[in-house]
C-alpha cells in the first residue's frame, strides 16, 4: 500500500479523480479489487467470471464517479454497483439456461484451487469440500446470499448492508437468519447422504479416501458452525 493510500480516505481520492487526477483511481481499484471479486465469486461460483465482472464494476464506477457526492460512503456506492451487475449477470444466466434446457446450476463453473503438486486424493477431498459449500450456497435465493456474504464473509455492519441494498435492518436480519438456517440444513443433509466417490484402480486407495473424507466432513461441520452460528 502506498503512502497516498494510507493517508487519504476514499472520499479524498474520489474528489481528486472528479477534479481530473484520474490516475488516482488506481488507488480505489487496489483497495476494493479483492473484496469486490470475492463478493461476486461467492454469488456466481466462478472466479474467472468474477474477475471479469469486477472489471465491469470498476469501469461502471469510473464512468459514474462524478455522480458520487462526498459523504464518506464510497464503500456502499461501489458495492451497490457490484450487487446490481452481479444480479444482472445471474438473471442473464438463468435466461440462457431456460433457452438451452440446462438446469441453472449447469450455468455455473465452479472455481478449483488445486496445485499441480497435490495428490489425486487431496484433490478429491478438496473437491468434495468445495462442492458441499457451493451446493449449500447455491440453494439460497439471491437476497439471502447477498445478505449472508456481506455480513459473514465481508463483515459489513447492518447499517452498511442497508445502504448497499436499500433494505431495512429487520429485513436484513431476517434474510441472514433464514440463510444461516437453510445453509445449515443443506450441509447437514449432505453430510448424512452417501456420496459416490471417485473410481480408483486400487481398492485400498478407495478405502483411504473414504476415511479421509469422513474426517474432512467432521472438520466441515466445525467450519460451517462458524458460518451458521447464531
Amino acid at each position: 500500500m502506498t503512502e497516498k493510500e494510507i493517508v487519504f480516505s476514499d472520499d479524498h481520492v474520489v474528489r481528486s479523480v472528479q477534479e481530473g487526477r484520474t490516475q488516482n483511481y488506481e488507488i480505489l481499484v487496489n483497495r476494493y479489487k479483492k473484496k469486490i471479486t470475492n463478493f461476486i465469486n461467492k454469488m456466481i461460483f466462478d472466479y474467472d467470471e468474477a474477475q471479469s465482472l469486477a472489471q465491469d464494476v470498476f469501469l461502471k464506477v469510473f464512468t459514474t464517479i462524478k455522480k458520487y457526492k462526498s459523504q464518506d460512503n464510497f464503500q456502499a456506492f461501489i458495492f451497490t454497483i457490484a450487487k446490481n451487475i452481479t444480479l444482472n449477470y445471474i438473471k442473464k444466466q438463468k435466461r440462457i439456461s431456460w433457452f438451452s434446457g440446462q438446469s441453472p446450476s449447469q450455468c455455473y463453473r465452479e472455481e478449483r484451487y488445486f496445485r499441480s503438486e497435490e495428490t489425486q486424493q487431496a484433490q478429491l477431498e478438496k473437491n468434495q469440500q468445495d462442492e458441499m459449500l457451493t451446493a449449500a450456497l447455491k440453494s439460497l435465493n439471491e437476497n439471502q446470499r447477498i445478505a449472508l456474504i456481506l455480513k459473514v464473509y465481508l463483515e459489513f455492519s447492518y447499517r452498511k448492508i442497508a445502504e448497499i441494498t436499500d433494505w431495512s435492518v429487520p429485513k436484513i436480519e431476517t434474510l441472514i437468519s433464514r440463510a444461516k438456517s437453510n445453509l445449515k440444513d443443506k450441509i447437514h443433509l449432505q453430510l448424512n447422504q452417501k456420496e459416490p466417490l471417485q473410481k480408483t484402480s486400487q481398492k485400498n486407495s478407495k478405502i483411504n479416501v473414504k476415511e479421509n473424507l469422513q474426517e474432512k466432513r467432521k472438520t466441515n461441520v466445525l467450519q460451517m458452525n462458524q458460518i451458521t452460528r447464531g
